[in-house]
């Protein structure tokens, strides 16, 4: 299959190369934790054995083939001088085919390339990307002006306000992850007189008011300044769909993330409740 991509910002065209799909893994390999007992039929498996009650998945390796054509060889050397310092380092990898969402990418292993003429070669390219790929866009900020959003995702205008959440005294709230793998939010909480419990999915989070939770890194802030010595339980995740967060006293409540995708995003299946 014959496209382009963008990484570290930069597209393969700005190059002049052509871009051919040999493997782009569509589900990642599952981390299986496997015991075998010479005394009983089958195996045990306890991948899902853990707080989380989840399966979790391996990094995948994306092969992609580059044509690169010049006037003559030395041309020719000069186009892979710039190649090899483009694909050097990480960054995100947004394919053509895929616009809505990047993956998190960095090259595996040496290039090597098949000299073909003397004026072009094909370099063999191995993406290493993390196991899911995120939406273009974090769900509280909506997407930007010069993302390739379809027309008929219907996605609504201001999409902080299904991820903002008030209440007065002990309150639950509905909180929606619509990607397609659990995710670590970012969760804001202000407007609120001292420590405040977090209660999601059955792990509880008690935090010294007014702060950020940042459960991606286990980190609990306050104007940039650690809160983790008056921090205590669990960090959790969104599962993938609806989750109830209960707050245990008045607060506010502002939740981030950036949703995660199997190979693809169809915002049209989102259910937004209007």
């Amino acid at each position: 299959m014959k496209m382009g991509f963008k990484f570290k910002d930069k597209h393969t065209s700005d190059f002049g190369v052509t871009a051919q799909t040999q493997s782009r893994p569509i589900r990642p390999e599952t981390k299986s934790q496997i015991y075998e007992t010479p005394i009983m039929d089958g195996e045990y498996d306890f991948s899902a054995a853990n707080m989380h009650g989840r399966e979790f998945y391996n990094n995948r390796v994306f092969k992609i083939d580059l044509k690169v054509v010049a006037d003559n060889l030395t041309a020719l050397q000069k186009k892979l001088s710039k190649l090899a310092a483009w694909l050097m380092g990480k960054g995100d990898l947004t394919f053509d085919d895929t616009p809505m969402v990047k993956w998190d990418a960095h090259i595996v292993d040496t290039i090597e390339y098949k000299p073909e003429h003397g004026k072009s070669a094909v370099l063999s390219v191995l993406f290493k990307v993390k196991a899911f790929a995120r939406l273009v866009f974090n769900v509280f900020d909506g997407p930007c002006l010069d993302d390739d959003i379809l027309l008929d995702y219907d996605i609504p205008l201001d999409t902080s306000e299904y991820f903002t959440f008030t209440g007065e005294g002990k309150h639950s709230h509905t909180v929606m992850n619509i990607g397609e793998a659990a995710v670590r939010p970012v969760i804001t909480i202000s407007g609120v007189s001292g420590a405040v419990t977090l209660t999601c999915n059955g792990h509880t989070l008690k935090v010294p008011g007014n702060c950020t939770v940042d459960c991606e890194h286990q980190l609990v802030t306050s104007d940039g300044e650690s809160l983790m010595s008056s921090v205590s339980g669990t960090f959790f995740e969104l599962a993938p769909g609806e989750n109830v967060l209960t707050v245990s006293k008045t607060a506010a409540i502002a939740i981030s993330y950036e949703p995660r995708y199997l190979h693809d995003a169809d915002l049209s299946e989102v259910d937004w409740n209007e």
